[in-house]
């Protein structure tokens, strides 16, 4: 990775956003070292450097090409630790993130943060119990995020790994859960100013299926049907259609139960429809099975070949 050519995207997205300094580097370095390296007189390591880009929704995918052979070294064994958590190698990932820690730069928060992302991970692989989870997860968060947990009206920038560890940990801190659905609600304000493309779109939409997710244990409909309809549109400035078939026939299940009037009805049978067809193309006869069962006993019609409604 050339410093120069970090040093040009830096500074040509923090113009074209019209963010501060202090706004990108808040909780991972200080302005100064931001502004040297914006100057090109100042070598970070890849994983700060990653955790900048990250800010501003931008990624490296040539850290191969690194600054020095330190910083080489880490890579090499942020890999081995990854791989291990990946492949629940519980005791080869835990010697790997103590070497780590015996190497990593004392003087930057991202590298620590690291170490407790991938131990959150591998005690949800090992199914460790949730408050031991949660503590990590916390702890990694605050590293970058001193004040999280606290209702603040501040603009708030996230890094990838940030936003993986608030997510994982509103899946499961149900203390928390208000103020942990409110970060999500600013990360995905976030996502939309600064992410494009299929990128912007893979992760707004697994943010939206866990929002759903907990709102179909708590029963919440009306969250429920709030957050489909926006995941809906978000699926639809896609090339695909994945989901879409749950979503249109959880939609119909919720609308069913106040169906009290034939037009509510009507847009139920829609939306089975379209999720039929969608089974159809994706050979689920599984889930058709399903719709089939729920027209003729909830909606009392036939859902036998229907029509193509995808529009």
């Amino acid at each position: 990775m050339e410093q120069r050519t970090m040093e040009n995207v830096v500074k040509y997205y923090r113009r074209k956003y019209n963010l501060s300094q202090e706004e990108i580097c808040d909780g991972i370095c200080s302005v100064t070292t931001l502004s040297r390296l914006e100057k090109g007189i100042r070598e970070i390591d890849s994983l700060l450097g990653q955790t900048i880009l990250g800010r501003i929704g931008r990624e490296v995918t040539l850290f191969e090409t690194v600054l020095n052979e330190e910083d080489f070294g880490l890579l090499k064994i942020r890999t081995e630790i990854e791989t291990s958590v990946e492949n629940k190698e519980s005791e080869a990932a835990r010697k790997w993130i103590r070497e780590y820690r015996k190497v990593m730069p004392q003087d930057e928060s991202v590298h620590e943060q690291f170490c407790l992302y991938q131990e959150g991970l591998l005690l949800e692989k090992e199914k460790q119990p949730v408050k031991i989870i949660c503590d990590v997860l916390e702890r990694g968060i605050r590293f970058t995020i001193p004040d999280f947990g606290i209702k603040t009206d501040k603009k708030r920038l996230y890094s990838p790994v940030e936003i993986q560890m608030i997510l994982l940990l509103y899946r499961y801190d149900r203390e928390k859960e208000e103020i942990l659905e409110e970060e999500l609600l600013k990360v995905l304000d976030y996502i939309e100013a600064y992410y494009k493309d299929e990128k912007k779109e893979k992760i707004e939409t697994k943010i939206y299926l866990e929002l759903i997710h907990y709102h179909k244990q708590k029963e919440n409909d009306e969250k429920i049907l709030v957050y489909i309809d926006k995941l809906m549109k978000v699926i639809s400035r896609g090339e695909g259609f994945y989901y879409l078939k749950e979503l249109y026939f959880l939609r119909a299940k919720i609308m069913a139960k106040t169906a009290d009037n034939e037009n509510t009805r009507e847009k139920c049978f829609k939306d089975c429809i379209i999720a039929y067809n969608l089974c159809e193309i994706e050979e689920d006869s599984g889930t058709q099975g399903k719709i089939e069962v729920f027209c003729e006993e909830v909606l009392k019609c036939q859902i036998t070949e229907p029509e193509i409604l995808l529009d």
